[in-house]
């Protein structure tokens, strides 16, 4: 295999793209409406695809968390974190513990990662984290509010109601004052 590699599946019209290392998984889309716009999103344009059954089942990982399936199996997922420094691979270590359907504060991130008082610091690691939904940044959020989302804020409050983290259609000023 040369040094990165492109799997692609398709589920029910969505597209999921995965791009892996020998290490594991690099970086992964959500899922898209076209395969051209999951190539593009994980920058796989001038990558080899490849049929990899082992690939396909971690993008298939990837598309369950999406769904909001509790028994999506990730604990398994070989991961690339090759660019990220030690303190960022600490605080994408915290985040992969967040149990499915809980939150956890960007603070309370950066305590656990062993950084207290650096939730800024956390908040630019989910900003580039490249490895979601398999770390999951969508479960940190603001001691004041849901806080940001890279996919924007419509797209964690989808996942964290399909998690069941917040229930039902409920507008941002609301689950600000829930959180």
């Amino acid at each position: 295999m040369s040094e990165k590699v492109l799997a692609i599946i398709k589920k029910d019209g969505l597209y999921v793209a995965g791009v892996f290392t020998l290490k594991g998984l690099y970086t992964s889309s959500l899922p898209m409406k076209s395969k051209s716009e999951a190539i593009k999103d994980v920058g796989g344009q001038n990558l080899l695809l490849v049929d990899d059954t082992s690939m396909k089942q971690t993008l298939v990982a990837v598309l369950s968390v999406h769904e909001g399936n509790q028994d999506a199996v990730i604990q398994d997922i070989s991961l690339d974190f090759s660019g990220f420094t030690e303190k960022q691979i600490a605080v994408l270590q915290v985040v992969m513990q967040i149990p499915f359907g809980s939150t956890l504060a960007y603070g309370e991130v950066a305590r656990k990662a062993g950084m207290p008082g650096a939730a800024r610091f956390v908040g630019n690691v989910m900003r580039i984290n490249r490895l979601g939904p398999i770390i999951p940044c969508h479960r940190i959020v603001s001691s004041t509010g849901l806080g940001g989302y890279t996919g924007g804020i419509d797209k964690k409050i989808d996942l964290l109601s399909r998690e069941g983290a917040i229930r039902g259609a409920v507008s941002q000023k609301a689950l600000q004052r829930m959180m």
